[in-house]
């Protein structure tokens, strides 16, 4: 890794890769925090993968949600 790489590591719950819409939005997020510590990026993303939780759960979907663990490596 080269300094300002970020590894970024995530079970299904936070992304299972069958949504190309929910990668990119993935990928947005990290773009915009990707100058901040490897915990905000993290929070961050966990943040948007609960709120994507509460969705499903209005929606009648709360069978969709599964854990969820972000990993970041940030090399400074």
């Amino acid at each position: 890794m080269s300094p300002g790489d970020v590894l970024f590591l995530y079970t299904d719950g936070v992304y299972d890769g069958t949504d190309n819409e929910e990668r990119d939005t993935l990928e947005t997020i990290m773009r915009e925090h990707c100058q901040e510590s490897a915990r905000e990026i993290c929070d961050t993303l966990l943040d948007h993968a609960v709120r994507k939780d509460a969705r499903l759960r209005e929606s009648g979907d709360s069978d969709l949600i599964d854990d969820k663990t972000v990993f970041i490596v940030k090399r400074t």
